[in-house]
């Protein structure tokens, strides 16, 4: 036959846990369990107990294995875990929502007349919310705000974590690191134009005879053949009288002719898709000349993966 269930009410779930284990033995069990609170005037002066429903086993059917009511639990676990989790659900609404504290200003002058005139003992400093039974929620009495709070079948949903847990944490993208500021490049000087000034392009002979025609033509050099002191002082001579500008070129390795003909503006010439290590070597054997090192003039840009390598070299940077 099924199990008999009855109605039990005390004013706390331990109360009622030990009068059904007295009354009807360790077979019986608590199946659902609901705090109802009765009278007051908006939460005042109310009084609460617990209403439980009992499932007995029928004296007949025979023995089967079942939950007992511990007379002493340890822990709160089932029916208990449930209406304490419930309970902490609504005390979290209640402080966020502004009852408890509406609640205190609207009848803290009630309370405070009831003690003047003998009928209360003087109002205590609040301590935070108590409850008569740590794991059960408040819930109204009547026909329309009873809820239960716990059963077999309904469970309630509390939201898991604390309130600064964020739910979306877990499904949230995760925004892609900015790359690091790029650093800042120094601007390259002008090219010297004056009349009967001589700028020297200086690098791997390939490189030098590919880059000095476009370079002279662009920024208005006449090209000279000088490549000592002597022949670079009569074609700046020249140079001033016909109102010009010259250039010349000469191989990174040929220190005598860079220092020599004492130019006015010395460019390295660079092959950005070559080895890093080698323009600095080369940058590096020119630098011990005493000559005005002006920058790096990089060639070959649109032909290599990777053409701001040339930036790398501490200089700054003209691109034909």
């Amino acid at each position: 036959m099924p199990p008999i269930r009855s109605q039990r009410s005390g004013a706390t779930l331990d109360e009622v846990r030990a009068a059904v284990l007295a009354e009807f033995g360790p077979g019986a069990r608590i199946v659902a369990a609901e705090r109802v609170t009765t009278g007051g005037v908006a939460g005042l002066f109310r009084r609460a107990h617990v209403e439980a429903t009992v499932e007995v086993p029928d004296p007949l059917d025979p023995p089967t294995a079942r939950v007992t009511i511990a007379a002493s639990p340890a822990k709160r676990v089932g029916i208990a875990a449930l209406l304490a989790d419930a309970e902490a659900a609504e005390a979290r609404i209640a402080d966020t929502d502004g009852t408890s504290a509406t609640r205190a200003d609207a009848f803290a002058s009630v309370l405070d007349g009831f003690a003047a005139d003998g009928l209360a003992p003087p109002r205590r400093a609040a301590t935070g919310p108590s409850s008569a039974e740590p794991g059960l929620p408040d819930v109204p009495s009547g026909p329309t705000s009873a809820v239960a709070v716990a059963s077999i079948t309904s469970v309630p949903s509390a939201v898991p974590g604390g309130p600064d847990e964020d739910p979306w944490a877990e499904v949230r993208p995760e925004l892609p690191t900015p790359p690091p500021p790029r650093p800042t490049r120094p601007p390259a000087p002008a090219v010297c134009s004056a009349d009967g000034d001589l700028v020297l392009l200086v690098g791997r002979a390939t490189d030098v005879d590919a880059a000095a025609g476009v370079f002279a033509s662009r920024h208005g050099l006449r090209p000279t053949p000088a490549s000592d002191r002597r022949s670079g002082i009569l074609a700046r001579a020249d140079a001033v009288r016909d109102g010009v500008a010259l250039l010349a070129v000469a191989a990174w390795t040929d220190i005598t002719t860079t220092t020599s003909l004492a130019p006015d503006q010395v460019w390295v010439v660079v092959d950005a898709g070559r080895k890093h290590e080698d323009a600095l070597a080369m940058l590096a054997a020119v630098a011990e000349t005493p000559v005005p090192l002006a920058g790096v003039l990089a060639i070959g840009a649109e032909e290599t993966a990777t053409p701001d390598t040339v930036h790398l070299l501490g200089l700054p940077v003209r691109t034909l």
